[in-house]
């Protein structure tokens, strides 16, 4: 008889050979000119898990080299607010932006969602082709393809729970092309330890997270210095998310210290990096124009200790 990881395993090729073989005609874009001017959106069903609606903004003056953006939403599930707030930031890059949307039905609770789908609610495995990670890199096939671009890498952000979506997505080897990850503001964290069981460390959890690959990819933290209302309504208060501080702002410190300690302990050189952001609390929009610095400028170096940034354009 089979193990469960292997009956997973199985599944998974089984999965994903189906979908490379379902014949694709490619949805019609619709304008979405309400939300944001040019933006368009379109249902996304080339992959192995549920559709999902993907919101489009291509700046006018963004050209067949264009950088890609995943821009994650929060815990609201609002693609729709987040392409608004980034629109601006794209139109001052020359940058392309994806906002991909994970509905409520499909994507249900943390597990659905910010936890990547990893696994049910009963806590069985899911087959790695029907991560909600997985979704990425064959929306960003369908990106290029569509607006006939050059890119072959893509840069990826999340705000809020977007960024729980994002540092996992980094942590599990979910981007094979990713070029750079920014996670802005999560509410709390995988930390990078065996010692603590998912979801709030790596015991028992889903494969991937090899030390070497984990910490050598480009993923860069945004804490909000004002991220720190204890009584914020979406913060958990989980035992487990507790465990790690008060408030985003040292959850988020607890979690790059025990980068560095884990890092060290494995004898590997750590890539992440940390950026605190003066005058953030817990605003996407604001939080942009930090990420701008990180995404589109000079890469940071790792430091003992999260270094401050200054947002494009001042505060």
């Amino acid at each position: 008889m089979l193990s469960r990881v292997c009956r997973v395993l199985v599944l998974g090729s089984v999965l994903a050979a189906c979908a490379a073989n379902t014949a694709h005609t490619a949805p019609a874009m619709e304008a979405a000119d309400s939300v944001y001017p040019g933006a368009r959106r379109y249902v996304f069903s080339n992959w192995a898990g549920a559709p999902l609606n993907i919101w489009i903004f291509r700046p006018a003056s963004a050209g067949a080299d264009a950088p890609v953006v995943f821009v994650m939403h929060g815990v609201q599930r609002d693609a729709d607010r987040y392409l608004r707030e980034w629109a601006p930031v794209a139109e001052a890059h020359n940058a392309l932006l994806v906002v991909p949307a994970f509905d409520r039905v499909s994507f249900p609770g943390a597990e659905g969602y910010n936890l990547g789908n990893v696994f049910d609610r009963a806590g069985a495995p899911i087959a790695r082709p029907l991560w909600s990670y997985s979704a990425i890199e064959a929306i960003f096939d369908d990106v290029v393809a569509r607006e006939q671009l050059s890119a072959t890498r893509y840069f990826l952000y999340g705000h809020s729970a977007g960024g729980q979506f994002v540092h996992r997505f980094v942590m599990l080897g979910a981007g094979s092309r990713l070029e750079r990850a920014v996670a802005a503001n999560p509410g709390w964290y995988t930390l990078p330890t065996r010692d603590i069981d998912w979801p709030y460390g790596l015991g028992e959890g889903p494969p991937g997270a090899e030390p070497a690959a984990m910490f050598a990819a480009p993923l860069h933290l945004i804490l909000g210095e004002r991220d720190t209302d204890p009584d914020h309504p979406s913060l958990s208060r989980e035992p487990g998310a507790m465990a790690q501080g008060a408030h985003r702002f040292a959850r988020g410190l607890h979690f790059y210290e025990g980068a560095r300690r884990s890092a060290r302990d494995a004898g590997v050189p750590l890539r992440w990096s940390c950026s605190t952001a003066p005058g953030l609390g817990h605003d996407n929009a604001l939080a942009a124009r930090y990420a701008a610095v990180v995404l589109f400028g000079p890469e940071p170096a790792s430091h003992l200790d999260c270094r401050r940034l200054q947002p494009i354009g001042g505060q």
